[in-house]
């Protein structure tokens, strides 16, 4: 390589910072409100078959570890006291491999998706992995050891109202559990309290990281 030419950037990295760049960008000038033009950014990826820029292929390792590890811990147990399965949201699911997981785990799992296409994706394999689950959603020896829960799929933006109707026609449902990898996390200083409208109290709000897991419990 030339001395005076820049090394060059990882195809699927440069196509889905590429993506978003132009978009931010242009809000940024017009108006400041970069999140209402991300939706129809993932939709328009997920039409075009390019789910491939961030799909990992299974459920989050940090996840997994965090469940089965924390299980005796009242916040990570699937259920409460009177026996009713806990609720579990994961927004911005993708392909639903974090809602399967945790289905499996016992928890009663909703996975929340801005795109129609994604959505009958994540359906499809659901079908498929809650019938015959397949080894990465567990950690060693934990495969089968409790009662799977459901795992439903909901077309929606997190941050817009209205989609929960989908899953409680009053709109007054909560979630024990919410686990975010990017959705959230990458919107937090826009967000107030929308983590919190989502809960219940006593609940717990999961941020998971490449490198890390932190969890809070909602007092």
């Amino acid at each position: 390589m030339n001395p005076t030419e820049e090394p060059a950037t990882p195809v699927v990295q440069g196509r889905l910072i590429g993506h978003f760049h132009d978009r931010y960008w242009l809000l940024i000038i017009k108006c400041f409100r970069p999140l209402e033009d991300h939706g129809s950014g993932w939709s328009s990826l997920w039409d075009s078959n390019e789910s491939d820029l961030w799909d990992r292929g299974k459920p989050s390792p940090a996840l997994i570890d965090l469940i089965e590890q924390e299980k005796d811990t009242a916040i990570f147990r699937p259920l409460k006291p009177d026996g009713q399965r806990k609720k579990a949201l994961v927004p911005g699911c993708g392909r639903g491999y974090d809602v399967i997981m945790l289905a499996l785990h016992g928890f009663d799992a909703y996975g929340l998706e801005i795109s129609a296409t994604g959505v009958s994706t994540a359906k499809k394999y659901a079908a498929s992995e809650m019938q015959r689950p397949q080894e990465y959603n567990f950690g060693l020896g934990c495969m089968g050891s409790v009662t799977p829960g459901n795992a439903s799929f909901v077309e929606g933006d997190f941050f817009k109202p209205g989609w929960e109707r989908q899953i409680s026609a009053n709109e007054d449902i909560k979630f024990d559990l919410v686990y975010d990898y990017t959705v959230i996390a990458s919107q937090k200083p826009l967000l107030g309290n929308t983590c919190q409208d989502e809960t219940d109290e006593g609940s717990s709000f999961v941020l998971c990281t490449r490198k890390c897991v932190r969890s809070g419990q909602r007092a």
